[in-house]
């Protein structure tokens, strides 16, 4: 058989056999990991229930902790204790006259003796230690904030380095960066520092997760991608995300579970004595030799022999495609823009994108505003990431990509509107919708990182991909302040992420469907493929015939799947 495409060399040493076990393990991992870095920030910047503490000198009128409480403090129309005020009156000279009280008509003030903090279901956090709250309780938001802004400087740069230097190095670099920025913040005594160091940390966090990703595709065969991309998302993810915060409760201390949740992240300093680099980097470098050499590591490891014929022909495709890598023409991430199909695709994705990006995170964050106990209610939230991530691979695989897009976003959107119409007394129903709303953008979530893989030109995809990324990171800053609006209406951050997952949904239908269609490689095809779908495509009713070999006719299966040839992602 000759070598046609990197797809023939995996024939050849094994395209999901022992070695892409190795690196399932390895992506598992590391998907733990990315649950802990990207929501570890929540569980040290909760805020406990707290109120003012009351003024000094009142311990001689012999009342309990409640009864002061009760006299010092006012309370909402709901029944419930303010957070931020207290009575401004001479406590001692009520409580001798023997008037009633507590009168709502007494003059109000700020807490300026400090609060009190109800650590009975909480822990002491940061918040707490720093009296981040009332007045101040901005500063959180601030913080998640600087983690994304991080995250929109890191991802290109980051990205560009894994493209010069390789995807190992930049996977051990940002882990161990992102490490070490993630210890020092447990030491912060100061805003200031905090969130320096949740900005470092935030730079490295897209690429340590994402680099993973890739390598792990970049030797995985085509016809197992999509279940291999996706399974330790699902698993690994979700059991991370569902671990976070009884590990938090189990520490109860926010500084040593900042440590704990950094410090993991410098054990993948040992990949570099047990995962090699990319090959089809080393070959979209040139480094031929290199590429051949690893290629034979991994047939031994999946116990297949490789005969000095196959290492021939595998050598002569190496250097064909060096040579034609070489003579290619660059293209630039402008040249998406300058043709109007590929520009309105690209507009639309970077629309996908934000959205996407904004929905899932807001909603991730404010189920500590939903439920009775903040921790079972992100637990039962993590949990959904199973049963999406598993939907998602059987609707993108039977009703395609821009089915499932847009059904997810416009029911997501529906779902949390109808959340303004709940009274918030009513919190189990809230939470139900609020969870199926939660559900539905994590589905979109996943297919919106596969789409533009499968919808861009492989000559411009890393650097579209970097775009994308900038993107979502920039929008990403504005989701906890979507969040910070809870504190005037429960439901307006359900109000505003509703408006715009409908608009999202809607605009994603003007994109073409890519299940069972060849991938566009260079611009023209980026500006052609995919021509003559109607807006009700239905790609269930055209499904290609089943191929007799796995590596015969690549072209017509679509197999040669240029997104992972010698792409720069």
């Amino acid at each position: 058989m000759a070598v046609e495409s990197f797809e023939d060399v995996l024939v050849y040493v094994g395209g999901c056999s022992c070695y892409q076990g190795l690196l399932f393990g390895l992506a598992a991992f590391l998907n733990i990991l990315v649950a802990f870095v990207y929501l570890g920030q929540m569980f040290m910047t909760l805020t406990p229930p707290h109120w003012c503490h009351a003024p000094p000198g009142l311990e001689g009128l012999n009342l309990t902790e409640a009864q002061l409480k009760e006299l010092t403090v006012p309370r909402h129309d709901n029944g419930e204790f303010q957070s931020c005020a207290r009575y401004d009156v001479n406590f001692t000279q009520v409580v001798e006259s023997n008037l009633s009280w507590p009168d709502p008509d007494w003059p109000l003030t700020s807490c300026t003796h400090g609060w009190t903090y109800n650590f009975s279901l909480y822990y002491p956090t940061i918040t707490s230690q720093l009296d981040w709250v009332c007045d101040e309780d901005w500063r959180p938001a601030l913080a998640q904030s600087l983690f994304f802004v991080g995250s929109m400087l890191g991802s290109p740069s980051l990205g560009w380095a894994a493209d010069i230097w390789g995807r190992l190095p930049i996977i051990i670099f940002t882990n161990v960066l992102g490490g070490v920025a993630g210890v020092a913040s447990a030491f912060s005594s100061s805003f200031a520092t905090f969130a320096a160091c949740r900005f470092f940390v935030g730079i490295t966090h897209e690429q340590e997760g994402l680099m993973a990703f890739v390598l792990f595709l970049e030797y995985v065969g085509s016809e197992y991608r999509t279940v291999m991309a996706n399974v330790p998302v699902m698993i690994f993810l979700t059991l991370g995300m569902c671990a976070l915060p009884w590990i938090a409760i189990a520490l109860a201390d926010w500084q040593t579970f900042a440590i704990i949740i950094h410090a993991v992240q410098f054990l993948t300093i040992l990949l570099i004595w047990v995962i090699p680099e990319s090959a089809r980097w080393l070959l979209s470098q040139g480094r031929v030799d290199e590429m051949l050499k690893i290629l034979q590591k991994v047939a031994r490891i999946n116990g297949t022999k490789v005969t000095p014929k196959m290492m021939q022909e595998m050598k002569a495709y190496g250097e064909k495609q060096a040579e034609s890598q070489n003579s290619r023409q660059a293209a630039t991430a402008l040249d998406l823009f300058k043709t109007p199909v590929l520009r309105r695709r690209f507009l639309i994705l970077c629309v996908l994108w934000i959205v996407v990006t904004v929905a899932y995170d807001g909603f991730m964050r404010n189920t500590a505003n939903i439920g009775y106990d903040v921790f079972f209610s992100f637990t039962v939230a993590g949990l959904l990431e199973f049963p999406a991530d598993l939907l998602m691979i059987m609707t993108t695989e039977w009703l395609g990509r821009r089915h499932t897009t847009v059904w997810s976003l416009v029911l997501c959107g529906i779902f949390s509107l109808c959340i303004a119409a709940i009274p918030e007394a009513n919190s189990i129903a809230v939470m139900s919708m609020a969870f199926v709303a939660r559900f539905l953008i994590t589905v979109t979530m996943n297919v919106a990182h596969q789409y533009p893989v499968e919808l861009l030109p492989t000559v411009a995809r890393g650097q579209g991909l970097g775009i994308l990324q900038t993107l979502a990171f920039a929008s990403a800053f504005a989701s906890p302040y979507i969040v910070y609006l809870s504190k005037y209406s429960y439901s307006l951050p359900y109000v505003i992420m509703g408006v715009i997952t409908v608009i999202g949904g809607l605009a994603c239908l003007l994109l073409p469907e890519t299940l069972n269609e060849n991938l566009p490689d260079t611009l023209e095809d980026g500006e052609t493929f995919f021509s003559g779908q109607s807006l009700c495509h239905n790609p269930c009713a055209a499904r290609p015939k089943k191929e007799k070999s796995a590596t015969g006719d690549v072209e017509r299966k679509g197999a040669d799947n240029p997104a992972f040839e010698t792409t720069r992602l």
